[in-house]
């Protein structure tokens, strides 16, 4: 169990040699993350978009449109 122990900060950091691969790979999950979310709000906006411009270009039209069932529609 002495290799799961570290007296310094840079010697968490190195990870027992291996931390270039750790650190790493972590950093690109976070990238790949964050890219991701970017790409989910592009196509938000881009969806946002094409149904204004379907609504006639009425400026605050919301994306989604709750759909009502036939007891809402009926009270």
């Amino acid at each position: 169990m002495n290799g799961l122990t570290w007296e310094t900060l840079s010697a968490w950091l190195a990870m027992g040699g291996y931390g270039l691969y750790v650190w790493g790979s972590l950093g690109m999950c976070a990238a790949v993350f964050a890219c991701e979310l970017l790409s989910l709000r592009a196509q938000r906006h881009a969806l946002a978009n094409v149904d204004a411009e379907a609504a006639g270009g009425a400026a605050q039209t919301p994306a989604r449109r709750p759909v009502l069932t036939q007891q809402e529609q009926d009270a």
